[in-house]
């Protein structure tokens, strides 16, 4: 029995480890490559295009985080609905929270967006094993600063939002680095990495930071390389800390998302196309279906291909506008062959980048903005369940829009007598739940539903027609919601169940462990006259994944339910079988939406106002 740190969310599990050594530990001397998944707008070849630098002046540009199509006067932040934080009676901008963007090295906070972070080492963290030892500005790199500026860039004094202002300018933004060596070209893209170089970032960042952003990969279909069990194992054991990453740009072809983003914990993101609609994912942009793996007792790997959704969610991954850094360090630097100074400028900007390195990014920013609302309004701030990174992840998926062609394999069978609507796909392959909406993401944190007193299991009595709850549940035990307005037919009910694989990594011994997963089930049935669960309408059993999602039309109108099940583990390496007991319980947030058509929004009206009046006779 390998000795592991205590496994805890939110203080309601204590300690549980697998039975024998279901995992390995990192060796000290062994090195890594890794890569960051950029595509650049006129060509796959990063050597070959000199990124477009704008003088915002001389654009006459006035606005943030904006494209290279439209003259650089749209607005992508309002695109995706963030401008419902900022214009809140309390502005939700990302206060109150802090985001780290780790990656190979750190972004430039000489340029004019991001110098509002002070240089220091709390918000610039590195092992003296990384790249350039204990200096700071030896790491600063190109791509790190493209994706810092969409995350929190700030506008500076008369300066135009529309071109600098990242998604969530009000966050502490810091940065962490992990490369250990660049490899030449200069701007090659990829990287080394040691044990060092990248433990020390994660340790010190995760627990801290209430988003983390990291737009690099490296190829693990199954998701059960060391590395991606650490980085899992850092958000499991760190529930307040929400992990956002980008999918890859190895798209069209399937099972081709790289780690982290191949990993259960996080939230991995696509890329999307046709600016400045954003309606459709890019050709490039990784996707499933993913091989699903875990580690045995005993270390070996069971592998299943080509069963996993590994796409949560998408943003805009194209023709994107961001800060540029072209000094001689971090991935340009001296050392590298072909290395030249493209200059400092610090109201210098890089035109037309694509990747799915950007949509991450802009992702965590609106993570962001979820995080500081509940840590800043008082309705949630005082509830720590509001804070998890599984209720993020539950509102920001969803809240998305669905994209051009989106299709998570719903379809309507027949299993004996019943007759409803199932997948067991759960999500897109390349698109996950749809675009980023933060406009329905609010609604959903702030304006329905918000949580349900208590973790209890079984009956969990009535809720809101929109909303979001933080729960547990026990093998065997269904939980239940009843929705306690009257819906009528054609309203769209959008629901996603989301929660965390249980993974385990001890810092000071370097030991990781693959420990359970949990198959949940999803389920929205019809109630009775009694308001008892009747009749199935439609349900997300995947298996495989840690997200369930529905989004379909009610066939008519009635009073609804949802219904949270846990028959099984997907596994259990834990002595005696013990996840999901009373005493080991897997924790979940689960969302809804239930939005009339607006032909029928006025009967609905009208007959909640009945139902209400029979009620209360």
């Amino acid at each position: 029995m390998v000795a592991l740190l205590t496994l805890s969310q939110a203080g309601e599990r204590g300690g549980i480890a697998a039975a024998d050594m279901a995992g390995g530990v990192l060796n000290p001397m062994d090195t890594y490559t890794a890569f960051y998944p950029v595509v650049f707008e006129s060509s796959l070849n990063p050597t070959v295009l000199n990124p477009t630098v704008l003088n915002p002046t001389g654009l006459n540009l006035t606005g943030n985080a904006t494209t290279s199509v439209g003259g650089g006067t749209f607005d992508l932040n309002a695109l995706l609905g963030a401008d419902r934080y900022y214009d809140y009676a309390t502005s939700i901008t990302g206060q109150n929270t802090v985001t780290t963007n780790l990656e190979a090295g750190f972004f430039w906070n000489g340029h004019e967006t991001l110098q509002h972070v002070a240089t220091n080492t709390t918000n610039f963290v590195a092992d003296v094993a990384s790249w350039g030892g204990a200096s700071i500005a030896a790491k600063y790199d190109r791509h790190a600063t493209w994706a810092a500026m969409l995350i929190g860039g700030r506008t500076t004094v008369g300066g135009d939002p529309v071109l600098e202002q990242g998604i969530a300018p009000g966050t502490d933004l810091r940065s962490a680095a992990i490369a250990s060596q660049w490899l030449s070209p200069a701007y090659a893209l990829s990287f080394n990495l040691t044990t060092d170089s990248f433990l020390t970032p994660y340790e010190l960042t995760f627990g801290v930071a209430d988003v983390v952003n990291s737009s690099y990969g490296f190829t693990d279909p199954s998701g059960t390389n060391g590395l991606t069990v650490i980085m899992d194992a850092y958000c499991f054991q760190n529930p307040f800390t929400t992990y956002v990453v980008s999918a890859g740009n190895s798209g069209p072809g399937s099972d081709t998302v790289g780690s982290p983003g191949a990993g259960y914990n996080t939230i991995t993101v696509g890329a999307l196309t046709n600016a400045n609609a954003y309606d459709a994912v890019a050709s490039f942009s990784s996707r499933a279906p993913q091989d699903f793996g875990y580690i045995t007792n005993g270390g070996g790997t069971v592998t299943v291909p080509g069963v996993r959704a590994a796409v949560d969610i998408s943003a805009p991954g194209a023709s994107l506008v961001s800060a540029f850094y072209g000094g001689q360090n971090g991935g340009n630097n001296a050392a590298l062959t072909g290395s030249t100074d493209q200059g400092s400028d610090p109201t210098a900007y890089s035109s037309g980048i694509n990747g799915t390195s950007f949509a991450a990014p802009i992702v965590a920013g609106g993570a962001s903005l979820v995080a500081s609302a509940a840590k800043t309004l008082p309705a949630l701030s005082s509830n720590p369940a509001a804070s998890q990174s599984v209720v993020v992840k539950a509102l920001l998926l969803n809240g998305a829009d669905k994209t051009i062609g989106w299709d998570n394999g719903q379809q309507t069978v027949t299993v004996g007598s019943d007759t409803f609507i199932q997948t067991t796909q759960s999500l897109d392959y390349a698109a996950g739940t749809g675009r980023m909406n933060l406009d329905t993401t609010f609604d959903l944190q702030v304006n329905g539903q918000t949580d349900v007193p208590g973790t209890a299991t079984g009956d969990l009595g009535d809720v809101m027609r929109t909303g979001w709850d933080y729960g547990i549940a026990t093998i065997g035990t269904d939980n239940d919601y009843v929705i306690s307005d009257w819906l009528t037919g054609g309203t769209t009910l959008t629901t996603t169940l989301a929660w965390l694989r249980n993974r385990a990594f001890d810092y000071a011994t370097t030991t990781y462990e693959d420990v359970a997963q949990a198959d949940l089930d999803l389920s929205v049935w019809a109630l009775d006259a009694s308001r008892n669960f009747a009749t199935l309408i439609a349900s997300s059993d995947s298996h495989y994944n840690i997200v369930e999602h529905l989004a379909f039309t009610l066939p008519s109108s009635g009073y609804y339910g949802l219904r949270i099940g846990y028959p099984l583990n997907v596994f259990d390496n834990t002595t005696g079988d013990v996840w999901g007991n009373p005493a080991n319980p897997q924790a979940y947030a689960v969302s809804w939406q239930a939005v009339p058509e607006p032909s029928t929004l006025a009967l609905a009206l009208a007959a909640a106002g009945l139902a209400l009046a029979a009620r209360r006779r």
